[in-house]
């Protein structure tokens, strides 16, 4: 029996560190920990009251909590920091805005009104098939 060499757990280790590196200096754990406050304050207000009241208070802006606030300290901060470091930034946000001014060619737009129709039609009972002959 001829075995197979195993694969080095080291490329893995390595892409995980670069993925992890990119994500962090694009911010994203600042969305990671808003994604989990809003859990948390959805969680919490919806055991107050009802579940479209939770998510009301929970997006409104007016009722963060304190890991919100600590999120928000930590993005503005950082926002400040890349116009410290000067004109080589200023030529990849100057890139970055080419970018996102890119508009993805206009499709169909899809209202709720549109998939509410939808969804009603798919509630009604069908109809009932034409009677069989019976086999003899």
């Amino acid at each position: 029996m001829l075995s197979q060499p195993k694969p080095s757990l080291l490329p893995r280790i390595a892409r995980l560190v670069v993925v992890g590196a990119i994500c962090l200096s694009l911010g994203m754990h600042w969305a990671l920990l808003q994604g989990i406050a809003w859990t948390g304050m959805l969680i919490s207000f919806a055991s107050e009251g009802t579940v479209i009241e939770a998510v009301e208070k929970t997006f409104d802006g007016q009722h963060g909590c304190a890991l919100c606030a600590k999120v928000k300290e930590g993005r503005d901060s950082n926002q400040k920091q890349p116009q410290q470091a000067g004109q080589s930034l200023k030529k990849i946000d100057a890139v970055l805005v080419e970018v996102t001014r890119l508009v993805a060619p206009a499709g169909e737009r899809i209202s709720f009104a549109m998939i509410r129709e939808l969804m009603v039609k798919r509630n009604e009972m069908p109809e009932t098939p034409p009677p069989r002959r019976g086999l003899a």
